[in-house]
C-alpha cells in the first residue's frame, strides 16, 4: 500500500521535501509526523518534553490509536521519521507544521500562546525561508495575526504562512488521515496552498483551497454543526422520557433522511473530549468579541451541561439521597477506543457525585488512575479504581454507565444484578434494551428510553 500512496500521492512531486511537525508528540502531531513519514518524506517531529521525546524512541507512544504503533516502528526503523528536543534540527524542513494545543481560556476563548511561541521560536532559528502550516485549531484572524506578528519581530521574509485544519477524530485518527473527507487549505497564494494540498491528498477528495479566515471558520463550524446535532437529539430524548417515546427508533428514523443522515444523533450524556465543546466554547467567544450573540450555539453548550447533571438527578431520585451512597461508575475516556480523559464528560460528572457525598468506585478498560489520565488523585478524593466493571458493581447502591465500551456492551446481567445492592443502573449511553434489563430485573434508566 505505501508503494502505491507514494505513486499517487505528492510524494513523487515533492519527493526531496523535508518536514518539521512541532508539537510531534501530541494527538494531532504524532499521527501527522508517523503518516507523512509513512508517505515517504524526510519527518521529524520536535516536542520540547525530553522524557517523552526519550519513552517514545524505546517505543512507548504517550497515547493509543489503533495503527499508529506500528507506522511509528516502521518508519523510525527505515530512517524516515526521527524525533526531537531540540529545535536546532528543524532548521534544514522546508515545510513546518505547528500541531500545538490551543486550550479554553476561564472566558471560553481559545489560548493561541503556543502558536504563536511555536511559529516564532522555528522561524527564529533559520537562516532560508520555510512554509509554515497551522494545523491547530485556532480563532478567527489567527493566521493574519501571526503574519503580522512576524512582520513586526522583522521575521517576514523567513516564513509563508498556511493555514491546514485538522479534522482527525481520537481512535479513528490514522484512518481519517489515510481516507480524508476533504482537505482544507488558506493561503495568501494559491501556488502554495496547491503544494500544501497536494503533499498528501489522496486522489478523489474535495480540495478547498480559500483564505485563511475561511479555513479557520470551516473547522470551528464543522465541530458547532456537530455538537448542535448531539445537543439537538438529547433535546428530543427529554420529550421521549415524558411521553413514553423511544429515542433509538427516532434517531433512527430521522438519520435515514440523507440530507441529515444518522451521524452524531445518539443520545446520551453528551459531547466531550479535546475537541468539540473547546471549539464551541470558542466560537461563541469570537461571536461576543464582535458584539454579536450566538444564541443557537450557547443553547447548544446549555443543553449538554443539562445532560451531565441529568444522569446525577436519576440516580438521587431513585435512592433519595448520594450522601454515603456507594456508586460504581463504568467509563472514564470521552469516548470507546481512546485513552483520553482530557474535557471528558466523566469529570465533572464524578466531580458533582462527590460534591453529594457519594463514594465512587471507577472503571475504564484503557484508563488505569487519575495520575494514569494525567490529574491529581487529590482533587477526586477517595474516588476507587478497580480493574473490572463487576468490582465496580460489588456491593454499590447504583451503577452508572458513562462510556459505550463495547465490553460493557457483553456484562454479564445476572452477575451484576446480584452483585448490586440495588438492582439500579443508569446508562448515560443506551447500551442496554430496556426489556432486557427488565426481564433480568434490573431498574433500567437510560436517556430517552
Amino acid at each position: 500500500m505505501k508503494q502505491q500512496l507514494q505513486l499517487i500521492w505528492g510524494v513523487k512531486y515533492m519527493e526531496k521535501a523535508q518536514i518539521g511537525v512541532v508539537g510531534g508528540l501530541g494527538h494531532i502531531g504524532l499521527i501527522q509526523a508517523a503518516c507523512l513519514a509513512k508517505l515517504g518524506y524526510k519527518t521529524t517531529g520536535y516536542d520540547k518534553n525530553i522524557s517523552k521525546v526519550e519513552d517514545i524512541l524505546k517505543g512507548k507512544l504517550p497515547f493509543y490509536e489503533p495503527g499508529l504503533h506500528e507506522i511509528v516502528e516502521e518508519t523510525l526503523k527505515n530512517g524516515l521519521l526521527k524525533f526531537t528536543s531540540s529545535v536546532d534540527d528543524l532548521k534544514s524542513c522546508d515545510l513546518i507544521f505547528i500541531c500545538v494545543g490551543t486550550p479554553s481560556l476561564p472566558n471560553g476563548e481559545a489560548d493561541v500562546s503556543q502558536v504563536f511561541a511555536s511559529v516564532e521560536e522555528v522561524v527564529r532559528n533559520r537562516k532560508s525561508p520555510c512554509t509554515v502550516v497551522i494545523k491547530s485549531t485556532v480563532p478567527l484572524g489567527t493566521n493574519r495575526k501571526v503574519a503580522k506578528y512576524l512582520e513586526e519581530k522583522g521575521l517576514q521574509d523567513k516564513a509563508v504562512i498556511v493555514s491546514n485544519p485538522e479534522f482527525l477524530q481520537e481512535g479513528s485518527g490514522v484512518r481519517n488521515f489515510w481516507e480524508p473527507s476533504r482537505i482544507i487549505v488558506g493561503a495568501q497564494s494559491g501556488e502554495i496552498a496547491e503544494t500544501i494540498a497536494r503533499l498528501y491528498s489522496p486522489p478523489g477528495v474535495p480540495v478547498i483551497i480559500t483564505t485563511w479566515e475561511n479555513a479557520e471558520l470551516i473547522k470551528h463550524a464543522a465541530n458547532a454543526f456537530l455538537a448542535n446535532k448531539i445537543s439537538f437529539i438529547n433535546e428530543i430524548a427529554v420529550l421521549c422520557e415524558k411521553v413514553g417515546g423511544d429515542i433509538r427508533v427516532v434517531s433512527r428514523g430521522i438519520g435515514l433522511d440523507p440530507r441529515i443522515n444518522p451521524y452524531f444523533l445518539e443520545a446520551g450524556v453528551g459531547f466531550s473530549g479535546p475537541c468539540l465543546e473547546k471549539d464551541l466554547k470558542s466560537l461563541i467567544a469570537q461571536f461576543h468579541k464582535k458584539g454579536k450573540q450566538a444564541k443557537l450555539l450557547e443553547s447548544v453548550l446549555e443543553v449538554n451541561e443539562e445532560k451531565r447533571k441529568e444522569v446525577v438527578h436519576k440516580l438521587k431520585e431513585q435512592l433519595g439521597t448520594l450522601a454515603g451512597k456507594h456508586i460504581g461508575v463504568l467509563g472514564m475516556a470521552f469516548k470507546a477506543e481512546t485513552d483520553d480523559v482530557r474535557d471528558s464528560h466523566s469529570l465533572p460528572i464524578v466531580r458533582y457525585l462527590l460534591s453529594l457525598g457519594a463514594m465512587l468506585t471507577v472503571h475504564d478498560p484503557w484508563v488505569k488512575s487519575f495520575r494514569e489520565a494525567g490529574f491529581s488523585e487529590a482533587d477526586f478524593p477517595g474516588v476507587k479504581w478497580v480493574q473490572t466493571p463487576y468490582e465496580a458493581a460489588e456491593g454499590k447502591d447504583a451503577l452508572l454507565i458513562l462510556t459505550a465500551w463495547p465490553e460493557y456492551r457483553e456484562l454479564d446481567l445476572a452477575r451484576i444484578r446480584d452483585s448490586l445492592v440495588h438492582p439500579l443502573i443508569v446508562d448515560g449511553r443506551n447500551l442496554f434494551d430496556p426489556r432486557e434489563m427488565k426481564a433480568a430485573n434490573i431498574m433500567y434508566l437510560g436517556v430517552g428510553i
